[in-house]
C-alpha cells in the first residue's frame, strides 16, 4: 500500500507557513521543492484554525469537514484549502493526493496562485511537479526524480524527518 496527502510547493513560496503549527513539518526535496506531510494531527489543527473551531481535547474523536470535491479527493478539506490559499499569494502552490493498493488506484492534485484555485481537480502528479518547476532525470518520471516514492506512507515522512 502506498498513501502520500501533501502540500507542495518551492521553498521561496512554503518556507514559512509552518510556523505557528505545532504539527507541520517543511521537508525539503530536490530541485527546490519542499513538501508538507498533511497528517491527522496537522488536518486538526488547519480545521481549528481555518473553521474556528476549539481546542482537541480527543484528537481521536475528531471530526474534520467534508473532503472538498469528494470522492476525488479523501482529506482536502476546508482547512487544507484555506491554508493553500493563504500560502498560494506567495506563489504556486500544489496539494496532492495518491493511494495505491495492490497495484491499483491513483492520484489527485488541486493547483492555487494568487490565493485562488486555478483550474479543476487534477490526476497527474507529475503534471503539477512540472508546474513547480521539477525538471525530470534520466529514466525517471518527475515523482521519482524528487523522491516521492520514498516512503510507503505520508506519516513515514514525518516520523524520518523527526529521528
Amino acid at each position: 500500500m502506498y498513501t502520500l496527502e501533501a502540500i507542495l510547493a518551492q521553498e521561496a513560496t512554503i518556507r514559512d507557513a509552518v510556523v505557528g503549527f505545532s504539527s507541520a513539518k517543511l521537508i525539503p526535496l530536490p530541485q527546490g521543492v519542499c513538501m508538507i506531510p498533511m497528517v491527522r494531527m496537522l488536518l486538526q489543527e488547519l480545521e481549528i484554525r481555518y473553521q474556528g473551531g476549539t481546542k482537541v481535547t480527543h484528537p481521536e474523536w475528531q471530526q474534520f469537514s467534508d473532503s472538498l470535491f469528494h470522492p476525488i479527493f479523501e482529506r482536502l478539506i476546508v482547512g487544507v484549502d484555506q491554508f493553500a490559499r493563504h500560502i498560494s499569494h506567495l506563489g504556486l502552490v500544489a496539494y496532492v493526493e495518491a493511494t495505491f493498493i495492490g497495484g491499483y488506484g491513483g492520484h489527485a492534485t488541486m493547483l492555487w496562485e494568487y490565493g485562488e484555485r486555478l483550474e479543476p481537480p487534477g490526476d497527474d502528479i507529475n503534471t503539477v511537479l512540472r508546474r513547480l518547476g521539477v525538471i525530470r532525470g534520466p529514466g525517471l518520471d518527475e515523482f521519482d526524480t524528487i523522491g516521492l516514492g520514498k516512503y510507503r506512507s505520508t506519516r513515514q515522512w514525518l516520523e524520518d524527518s523527526a529521528g
